[in-house]
């Protein structure tokens, strides 16, 4: 049965909540994990909330989109979202930028629900499910397991299965996905889609395959990166050791807590139209992620803090409205001093290497949103 293909990938179904919140509510070591997480007074929010909840829906009406409001409103000076004036969501494949393991998702389903559209399914990688109550959770949040690791033949399974598993939702169940762009984080600031992610989407398909699934991209901005020092940390170490770099237990787990619970200052997130399908001679998933490229770039909100970090490191000209603003300039150090600190607790790099690795990844996005802007214009 077709159902039974997926049964380990999809999220829960109404009839498995009760059991999922059952298992979410009476461990203990499950309510310590939480608070670990999420703190002592919002795990305790979850769980007094939880009682109650009998579908998807109530979970993300009752818990899901309160809870991410509840840390927006401690952590993001401001949320903004921006929509095309023919957005249908129905049916359609969101494809983002990906800087925030929890975030990224949460804040493109808060902006579907504030316009009260259906949420999206989530796309999350198995590699972040190692903890048991977190697998509940985000199956509970209308999340599939995307399969990572594995030998050749794991991996090509792997994403037969995810591909047949997006079309089914969103073709037959005219429902929408969400997934990143590529697999793991832009720790550089760089985005850019993987050509294999589209080569799985289209499954040979070309034209046909790409407009029927109605391709959105999704650009997310963030004005502050919480994980910034993290991400510092380990393009260093890449760097250092020709691209290696062994993660340390429990480090996703800190990077998702530290994601969703430090500050954020503003976040923007702008929704494309369907991105047309583009002839040419290169490789169609190639070509089709250059043209995802294009239309994430366009949606970018560059801000003030990543022109600065441009001009620090030399990527745009000094321009009178960074100089002459003396409280920016003096956020920007105070925030590349910190992230000084932090590498420098259990590493050797100089602190001349961590703010210029810095001020790159902070710029890159601003980089990339002006070529765009100052390239042909991009329909959608």
């Amino acid at each position: 049965m077709e159902e039974d293909r997926f049964s380990q990938m999809r999220p829960f179904l109404d009839e498995e909540v009760a059991g999922a919140i059952q298992r979410l509510t009476s461990e203990n070591a499950l309510k310590r994990a939480m608070e670990t997480f999420l703190g002592a007074e919002q795990s305790g929010w979850v769980l007094q909330h939880a009682e109650g909840v009998k579908s998807i829906e109530d979970f993300q009406s009752s818990i899901s989109k309160p809870l991410i409001k509840r840390i927006l409103e401690a952590t993001a000076a401001e949320v903004s979202f921006e929509f095309p004036q023919d957005f249908d969501p129905v049916g359609a494949l969101f494809i983002s930028n990906h800087r925030d393991i929890v975030l990224d998702p949460a804040l493109i389903n808060l902006a579907l629900a504030e316009r009260g559209a259906p949420t999206t399914e989530i796309g999350i990688g198995s590699n972040l499910l190692g903890l048991s109550w977190v697998r509940d959770v985000v199956r509970l949040n209308r999340s599939f397991v995307v399969p990572r690791g594995g030998g050749p033949r794991e991996q090509l399974k792997a994403s037969a299965d995810v591909a047949a598993y997006v079309r089914k939702v969103v073709l037959d169940d005219q429902r929408s996905v969400w997934l990143a762009q590529r697999e793991g984080r832009a720790k550089d600031g760089n985005d850019l889609t993987s050509p294999a992610l589209i080569r799985m989407l289209l499954d040979g398909g070309g034209r046909e395959m790409w407009e029927s699934l109605r391709v959105h991209a999704v650009s997310l901005s963030y004005e502050w990166d919480p994980c910034d020092a993290m991400k510092v940390r380990e393009l260093l170490i890449r760097r250092a050791n020709n691209g290696a770099y062994e993660k340390s237990d429990g480090e996703d787990e800190r990077s998702m807590r530290q994601g969703l619970l430090e500050w954020k200052g503003r976040i923007h997130i702008a929704f494309s139209s369907p991105i047309p399908w583009e002839e040419g001679e290169d490789r169609d998933a190639v070509r089709m992620a250059a043209a995802m490229d294009a239309h994430i770039h366009k949606g970018l909100r560059p801000f003030d803090n990543a022109q600065c970090a441009a001009e620090m490191c030399g990527f745009a000209e000094e321009s009178p409205d960074i100089v002459s603003n003396p409280n920016l300039l003096r956020a920007c150090e105070d925030r590349m001093a910190n992230v000084v600190r932090e590498v420098q607790q259990d590493t050797s790099f100089s602190a001349e290497d961590i703010r210029c690795v810095w001020a790159e990844m902070m710029a890159k996005p601003w980089v990339n949103a002006q070529a765009v802007r100052q390239s042909p214009a991009i329909s959608g």
